[in-house]
């Protein structure tokens, strides 16, 4: 894309904004990731949410609106692409329209450089990365009521498919489905498929399959570790003194209904939480095993004591965690989508920050609006078209008011 830009003199400030705001936004939102998987396994675990009736899949798709930050990140991306800026973004922008350079050198050098890939350019096609994408999602939804019906076989009530299949609907199957177990599966078959269509399109040879994949992997590793000790952070939260955690969970909802503290603000309280965490330590998976073990089971004691709709308690409150975890995730100097995101842009890393910076606080602060009046009303609807409104609204009135100082 940086040739692309560059010729378009589209500053790779905004180049690096695009980048960033495309990766941690979208990969929450996307019911197939391995995003999904790790707050899957977070939620399921948290003190409370056997008592939503719900399996952990569900609840996620029933996240997805009221995923304000991530929504509106990707909502400011397409409103910046019409190139209606303002604050630093606006300056570089200027700038590269002028042709006084596609970055400021004031703020230093670029961080690094994109290496061409492995794949000859003339051979490659748009279709070569779009049908792996496809088929990944096809067979995700495939496996999903599959692995169900496959679990349903105990060896004494159902012994085949056939008869598994025969024993629920298929609503019930994607509803009670492993959504992990479904998504290696179907990650799995998309590798093979992906390595053999490559190879017979004779844009990789089978040394150069298994380079990647092992590339792959090793990739990974950062990630696997983050998962292990969130996992452990998680744990040590929710399991009681008594098997040696700490019993925050429990601890803080007894004292917060105990408390009288209000259930409508509970929601922006653990956004903000949530994201001075998460731009403090650059991570979004540790800010998730922090703040859902401890936010959810404090939702749903205070629904329980004012007789509030539980799993709309526990989206909005869970939601706002997740949103808060995806600012600093998506805005941080620490943060490994910040810092990779400027290297690919090729924009000098100080740069990016202080030109993202300012939009990602707007959209922080449109979505704790969203989030306080989910919680007054209890309904992730109302706090999604709230922000919406609210998100239109200001930014209208933003950009109105920052063209003169422009001029």
């Amino acid at each position: 894309m940086r040739p692309v830009t560059d010729e378009q003199r589209i500053s790779r400030a905004k180049l690096a904004y695009i980048l960033d705001s495309t990766a941690a936004p979208v990969s929450v939102l996307a019911p197939i990731s391995s995003w999904v998987v790790t707050i899957m396994s977070i939620i399921k675990g948290s003190d409370g949410f056997s008592k939503l009736g719900v399996s952990e899949f569900t609840f996620f798709i029933l996240l997805i609106p009221i995923n304000l930050y991530a929504i509106l990140a990707i909502l400011m991306v397409l409103q910046t692409i019409l190139r209606k800026d303002f604050g630093p973004m606006a300056k570089s922008e200027d700038r590269a329209l002028k042709g006084l350079g596609l970055y400021n050198e004031e703020f230093g050098q670029p961080t690094g450089e994109v290496k061409e890939g492995i794949v000859v350019k003339e051979r490659a096609r748009a279709i070569d990365m779009i049908l792996p994408i496809l088929v990944l999602v096809g067979l995700a939804v495939i496996f999903f009521p599959v692995t169900t019906y496959l679990g349903a076989i105990d060896g004494e009530n159902i012994h085949t498919f056939s008869e598994a299949v025969k024993s629920m609907t298929l609503k019930e199957a994607f509803n009670n489905t492993d959504a992990s177990k479904a998504l290696f599966y179907a990650s799995l078959f998309t590798l093979v498929f992906a390595s053999i269509y490559f190879m017979v399109r004779g844009l990789l040879t089978v040394q150069k399959v298994g380079e990647a994949i092992v590339s792959g992997i090793k990739s990974m590793v950062p990630a696997l570790v983050i998962l292990t000790l969130a996992w452990t952070i998680g744990t040590v939260i929710k399991s009681s003194p008594e098997d040696g955690g700490l019993g925050l969970s429990k601890y803080l909802a007894h004292l917060v209904t105990s408390g009288g503290f209000p259930l409508w603000a509970l929601p922006t309280v653990v956004f903000i939480v949530a994201a001075a965490i998460s731009f403090a330590t650059g991570t979004s998976w540790g800010t998730f095993a922090i703040m859902i073990p401890v936010a959810m089971p404090i939702a749903i004691a205070l629904a329980e004591k004012i007789g509030a709709n539980l799993l709309n308690s526990a989206l909005v409150t869970v939601g706002a965690s997740i949103g808060g975890a995806i600012f600093g995730d998506h805005c941080s100097p620490i943060s490994d989508t910040t810092i990779l995101s400027s290297t690919g842009a090729g924009c000098p890393h100080l740069e990016h920050v202080a030109t993202q910076l300012p939009y990602a606080i707007f959209v922080m602060v449109v979505s704790a609006v969203g989030y306080l009046i989910a919680g007054i009303f209890d309904n992730p609807i109302a706090g999604f078209v709230s922000a919406l409104v609210t998100f239109f609204v200001a930014y209208g009135v933003t950009i109105r008011v920052s063209k003169p100082a422009q001029e």
